[in-house]
């Protein structure tokens, strides 16, 4: 027999037992007492007999009866990266004070695994998406998009239109970084970045060659292949750095940055270099001498997102939007770097 069944049963034997009507006990266990106007005395006296018999529809009974599931499905590349993580906490956190539950899950930059997300999140009847899509997904975003599910893509654009997106001034900010290393006098910059073909990262990157064509300066380019673990990783930066006469590195991304202190820590020269970031991480500051970074407004991030999909949901807004937050480059000063 099914949960719907025995839930079915359990309803019917309330209303017997309290001689009252089924859909009278069903609009008080589903929260519709006072908008279908059961008088207060009946309401309490059902809760209390459901209460007293240890009676608990699941979410889904309850969702199959009010037509809403209260779940917004969160899909990322990594929910345990140091990007993903705290900003899928800080939008549960948001959602949660609106009634909603976050349904995880990461892709680990597969589109294979994203369109099985997807698919499945769909056959759960969330009742909004929030997507750091993979390339290749235009056409399961369509499918979201054509069945009016609330959606909001966020961090990485790629070549979606027509959809609510947030995420950040990459370019620019990857151009002031660079900049700032620049103005501090160093002329031997290397980027090191992964294969990923994402939007971000080609903007971050784009913006580094930019900048040093425009100083005549030579560019040297580390392209670390995405999927590759980190005791690679860190391989892959050595071997560069032995083949490259350096003064600065400018990462990508945190975790790279991180490979890279590790890389220069084995290699005894972790002082050698000015070291950059794009995302901040609770060890640059520990290093010495600290890394500056560029870091992104996470909270503000995760807000915008929130109130984006919440008005998607309540009808308030029509019409995709894209919203840009800027990220700052915070310069930690040390007496060996700017």
């Amino acid at each position: 027999m099914s949960y719907i069944e025995i839930l079915k049963m359990s309803i019917s034997q309330i209303a017997k037992e309290l001689h009252v009507s089924k859909s009278t006990v069903s609009l008080v266990i589903n929260g519709k007492a006072e908008q279908s106007r059961i008088s207060k005395e009946l309401e309490k006296r059902i809760l209390d007999h459901v209460q007293k018999i240890g009676f608990k529809p699941n979410a889904l009974a309850k969702s199959l009866a009010t037509g809403k599931t209260r779940t917004i499905g969160l899909i990322v590349e990594n929910i345990g990266d140091s990007f993903f993580g705290p900003i899928a906490l800080h939008i549960e956190e948001y959602l949660r004070a609106h009634g909603y539950h976050v349904l995880y899950s990461s892709t680990i930059g597969s589109a294979e695994i994203a369109r099985e997300i997807i698919a499945s999140m769909m056959d759960q009847k969330v009742e909004g998406l929030i997507i750091s899509p993979t390339a290749d997904l235009e056409s399961e975003i369509s499918k979201v998009v054509l069945s009016h599910i609330p959606l909001v893509v966020f961090d990485r654009k790629a070549n979606l239109s027509d959809v609510n997106y947030v995420g950040t001034n990459n370019y620019l900010a990857s151009e002031q970084a660079v900049k700032h290393l620049i103005a501090q006098g160093y002329t031997r910059i290397a980027m090191i970045t992964s294969d990923s073909q994402q939007s971000q990262m080609l903007e971050r990157l784009d913006a580094y060659t930019t900048q040093l064509k425009q100083h005549h300066l030579e560019e040297r380019i580390l392209r670390i292949p995405f999927s590759a673990p980190t005791e690679q990783r860190v391989l892959f930066i050595q071997n560069f750095l032995k083949a490259n006469n350096l003064d600065a590195i400018y990462f990508s991304t945190n975790y790279l940055c991180i490979s890279g202190i590790k890389a220069t820590q084995q290699a005894d020269q972790a002082k050698k270099y000015a070291l950059l970031s794009f995302d901040d991480h609770e060890v640059f500051e520990l290093f010495d001498p600290p890394i500056s970074c560029v870091r992104q407004p996470i909270e503000e991030i995760a807000q915008k997102i929130v109130d984006n999909v919440l008005a998607q949901i309540e009808a308030k807004t029509k019409q995709p939007t894209d919203h840009i937050i800027p990220s700052k480059l915070l310069v930690r000063k040390s007496t060996s770097q700017g």
